[in-house]
């Protein structure tokens, strides 16, 4: 996991010329692992919040604010850290222009400004301030190399199902036009 947040982190460093533009099928693959990826392990979380990121993003892209119901997320996301025990994940809320929430695995950190305050468990809290590694201009980049790492081949839905099959069904139903974005973007 290090090599990988090591590499993720050096990608992010390097990608400030210019945002890259996120698709409805992009956000389609992000909203899916977020409402559907079983989160039990260090790489669970990185993969949610590298969707997690890649939705705010988007929402800042195509500036509908409606697209920012994901922010939900982030407390079920340190609600589950809690619950399960997930080793080598910390969070930290501060302020920075409002509330901000860091999470950091291995050695990399996505923070998220989030008005709700969630309570951390103390095993997970850790103080810290945000590395200054922005992770919004590469979104789809850091989302695509963690989804597509070896390491993510097994992911499984919250019912044991293989999420990247999950995904790609819809994806099919979205390109046949059997179902519109507006009706995944409410579903989810």
């Amino acid at each position: 996991m290090n090599e990988l947040t090591i590499e993720l982190n050096e990608l992010a460093k390097n990608s400030h010329e210019e945002k890259e533009v996120i698709t409805e099928e992009d956000l389609i693959k992000a909203l899916y692992y977020l409402d559907n990826l079983y989160i039990g392990d260090e790489l669970a979380v990185l993969i949610y919040l590298s969707a997690l990121n890649l939705c705010n993003s988007y929402a800042k892209q195509v500036k509908n604010h409606d697209v920012y119901k994901f922010k939900k997320d982030i407390a079920t996301l340190i609600n589950i850290i809690n619950d399960k025990q997930i080793p080598n994940v910390y969070i930290c809320r501060t302020v920075d222009n409002g509330p901000l929430y860091i999470f950091k695995i291995s050695n990399m950190q996505f923070s998220f400004h989030d008005s709700k305050e969630v309570a951390i468990n103390a095993n997970y809290y850790k103080e810290m301030t945000w590395d200054g590694i922005r992770k919004q201009p590469c979104a789809k980049t850091l989302f695509e190399k963690v989804t597509s790492n070896s390491l993510a081949d097994n992911t499984i839905t919250k019912t044991g199902e293989p999420i990247k099959e999950n995904i790609q069904k819809l994806l099919e139903l979205y390109h046949n036009k059997s179902i519109t974005f507006e009706e995944i973007i409410n579903e989810m």
